[in-house]
């Protein structure tokens, strides 16, 4: 993992993860980085006969640059000729035109992850998918997703779900997109969520709210999509890109039944969960 021509293919040895089928190649000049990476992507890598779809090289800066005390969410800014600028705390990152190649300036493993989020951001976007912070929940092959403001209880919600045997696909980020034929399909991403886990059918998509009684209620798409917008990282800082956002995720509600979980902090939010992901959407 040492530096090289950014122009030239990865190196034998480059870190190559793969995230809701799109795979990139990690090519970082600074070798102690390789432990820390492996720890974050180690259950993402991919297998040895998948094809890297993008590449992102990363090299040390000039100077000894401070860690930042907070992470900030990247700054982007189109920049000439199609490139897309990512700025952040002590790093930054220029990507191509088609976002599959991304060099970046910065040190830790923080830029390299943040830079990633936007590369996966954008291959989902061509697909007409979204990247999602929020909670995806699995039963059975069907997934629900939960967005909501900062302690709505996603968090949470993944915790109870996983002291009742269930399946969490990521409980900060979760991958959807659609597929031929009609629905769409949900993946995890490794942070926050340490294993990977099988994508799933999404079927639902949803609100929080907290009460002492876990019931699930009706909401009508666009109350859902009002909290999903704010939760959907945006790759593209321009009309066209926010178009496309509205658009993906009209669709998405469109395909998935909207709701609002209202749970209590005990082993009843995932009963209802549950008991609605064995009901909804069969016959």
């Amino acid at each position: 993992m040492n530096g090289g021509d950014p122009l030239s293919g990865p190196r034998d040895g480059a870190l190559r993860v793969t995230l809701a089928g799109w795979t990139v190649a990690l090519d970082v000049e600074d070798d102690a980085l390789a432990g820390p990476l492996q720890r974050v992507f180690g259950a993402f890598l991919a297998p040895d006969a998948v094809a890297s779809d993008a590449r992102l090289v990363m090299r040390n800066p000039p100077g000894p640059i401070a860690p930042p005390t907070v992470q900030e969410l990247p700054r982007l800014e189109p920049g000439d000729s199609g490139t897309l600028r990512v700025e952040g705390a002590g790093y930054s990152a220029v990507l191509s035109p088609d976002r599959c190649h991304a060099d970046v300036i910065g040190s830790g493993r923080y830029p390299v992850e943040n830079v990633i989020k936007v590369m996966l951001a954008s291959a989902l976007a061509k697909r007409g998918g979204l990247l999602i912070h929020g909670v995806g929940l699995v039963h059975e092959g069907r997934a629900a997703l939960f967005v909501g403001h900062s302690g709505a209880g996603k968090s949470t919600l993944g915790g109870l779900w996983r002291e009742a045997g269930g399946t969490v696909l990521a409980d900060e980020l979760v991958a959807v997109w659609p597929v031929e034929g009609g629905g769409w399909r949900a993946a995890g991403t490794p942070w926050n969520v340490p294993v990977q886990t099988a994508e799933a059918a999404l079927v639902a998509v949803g609100t929080l709210g907290w009460d002492s009684a876990s019931r699930w209620e009706a909401q009508g798409a666009g109350e859902v999509a009002r909290v999903l917008l704010l939760n959907a990282l945006l790759p593209e800082p321009t009309p066209a890109g926010r178009g496309a956002l509205v658009g993906a995720a009209g669709r998405v509600l469109s395909s998935a039944e909207t709701a609002r979980l209202v749970f209590s902090r005990d082993a009843s939010a995932a009963h209802v969960v549950r008991a609605r992901l064995d009901a909804v959407g069969r016959p």
